[in-house]
């Protein structure tokens, strides 16, 4: 194979895979002595994708995700080799407790629910938010036959219907992923969002005898299906932009390139190198690309090059969602907030999918005296909730806050912020789906994917893939320089890319 030369690598997109990506790649080439060669395109005129955090007077919000999942290791892994260790707030406590609507009222979720799940009845007997027909389904739970070993995957709303009943899926299990994931429960994917759960029936023949045992032991629980161990939410003291500029920071200036959007890449076989086309006609060479863009966006730029791989991305549906942020005094709410906040049923009939009490769930991002909420709209399941301005999105999320919450005011403060087509939908069998964009993309040398046209959901399974690709692109890197010069070592660069792969096994 010829030289690859002084090209640089190319990431596409600039939210927190692209820039994790970039940011592996530049401690890569830091460890083997180099000078950084990594440029990153992002179409937007900012960085960060969705993460938003903004200031309005003593009001800190957050626009898009506010915590990261403690059990998943990535998130607070490189939050860690960051330098922001000592920003890092566990959020737990007695305030953990979560609230369901139920038919306009407000329900905790009984004590030991671990997602859709129970692991002890004496709470799920005295809660309010079931029947005694509910809760005795419930309690049959372990006498259910496990599904057959050659179904790998289902939905959400056939898993809990079958396991645990109609109650649990209708009052528990689809407000609450419908509010981390905005997805259909008809359509979801249980291998892909909680194959915990799954393998759990599988190993014990019951979710609630395994989730038992993994309780009673030294093993955690672990819903994901993997990680570190930690319960909860970690926030960033000063909101999750902190990560975005840290990692803006340990990136060189000349290498983030923002208002340039990739439209097309091609392959040039007499060199090994790829072009990257942006809209304005520039053509960049790069020795290896990682694409960090949502599936349609990577299947306009794969276009040109794989028609097939290109169509294969147009498969995966995204839904939009937007988030209202609204500040009252607190002595015009009447209610008293107990935990974190709440879900709502898609029975309820009302636009939103969930509300957090933002000031009783983090310290200092509100002045003494007020309350401040974030309301959840829109998803798979409340598409046309965000047909309204914005304007009319807050009116929707006070008219629901006064009732539910007894306020007695108007909002002194408001903010909405709009993510359209934003959230990866992954139906049942989406395990296929992923596995045949993984091989056709592996038949092009030097082309790596990452985010969600790799599975990832949420910010720590995003960084994981960013960094993931980037540990991809740099042993490929590697491997083509040392084609090209079998008599001259590269030193710590392989060894590198082995001792991330080891760390993260």
């Amino acid at each position: 194979m010829a030289a690859l030369g002084p090209a640089p690598i190319v990431v596409v997109g600039g939210g927190i895979t692209g820039l994790s990506a970039a940011h592996r790649l530049v401690e890569w080439f830091a460890a083997r002595g180099s000078p950084p060669s990594v440029v990153l395109l992002e179409a937007d005129d900012r960085a960060g994708g969705q993460i938003r955090t903004e200031r309005h007077g003593d009001f800190l919000f957050e626009g898009g995700p506010d915590a990261l999942v403690a059990q998943k290791p990535a998130g607070i892994a490189l939050c860690e080799r960051l330098g922001l260790g000592p920003e890092l707030r566990e959020l737990g406590g007695q305030k953990v407790r979560t609230q369901v609507l139920h038919r306009g009222r407000l329900h905790r979720v009984p004590d030991g629910f671990v997602m859709m799940a129970p692991t002890r009845l004496g709470p799920v007997f005295r809660s309010s938010l079931f029947t005694w027909r509910g809760k005795l389904r419930m309690a049959c739970e372990p006498f259910v036959p496990r599904r057959p070993g050659d179904r790998e995957d289902e939905s959400l709303d056939a898993f809990v219907t079958r396991r645990f009943g109609r109650e649990v899926l209708d009052r528990i299990a689809e407000p609450v992923m419908a509010g981390l994931f905005t997805a259909d429960a008809q359509r979801m994917s249980m291998r892909l969002t909680m194959p915990r759960f799954l393998d759990l029936e599988v190993e014990h023949g019951s979710v609630t005898r395994g989730m038992r045992l993994l309780a009673g032991g030294a093993a955690p629980l672990r819903p994901f299906g993997h990680g570190t161990g930690r319960a909860g939410f970690v926030a960033v003291t000063g909101g999750l932009s902190r990560i975005v500029e840290a990692l803006l920071a340990r990136l060189p200036k000349t290498c983030v390139r923002t208002g340039a959007r990739a439209i097309g890449v091609v392959a040039e076989p007499s060199t090994g190198a790829w072009s990257v086309r942006l809209e304005t006609g520039e053509m960049l060479k790069a020795s290896a690309v990682v694409l960090a863009v949502p599936a349609d966006k990577a299947a306009q730029i794969v276009r040109a090059h794989d028609g097939p791989l290109a169509d294969e991305l147009g498969r995966l549906d995204y839904a939009s969602c937007a988030t209202v942020n609204v500040a009252y005094r607190r002595a015009d709410v009447g209610a008293r907030l107990d935990g974190f906040g709440f879900f709502v049923p898609r029975t309820e009939g009302l636009p939103i999918l969930a509300c957090s009490y933002v000031s009783e769930k983090f310290e200092g991002r509100a002045p003494s005296g007020t309350a401040v909420f974030r309301a959840f709209l829109g998803g798979a399941t409340r598409p046309h909730a965000l047909d309204a301005d914005d304007a009319g999105l807050i009116g929707q999320t006070h008219g629901v806050l006064r009732r539910i919450l007894s306020i007695a005011g108007d909002p002194i403060v408001s903010r909405v912020y709009r993510f359209p087509r934003a959230m990866p939908q992954f139906p049942v069998g989406a395990q296929a789906w992923l596995d045949e964009v993984r091989a056709r993309a592996a038949t092009h040398s030097g082309l790596f994917l990452a985010g969600s046209i790799r599975g990832a959901f949420g910010l720590p399974d995003c960084i994981r893939s960013g960094e993931e690709a980037a540990d991809g692109a740099a042993a490929f890197l590697d491997r083509s320089q040392r084609a090209a010069a079998p008599a001259t070592a590269v030193p710590g660069s392989s060894g590198w890319v082995a001792n991330q792969a080891n760390q993260k096994a």
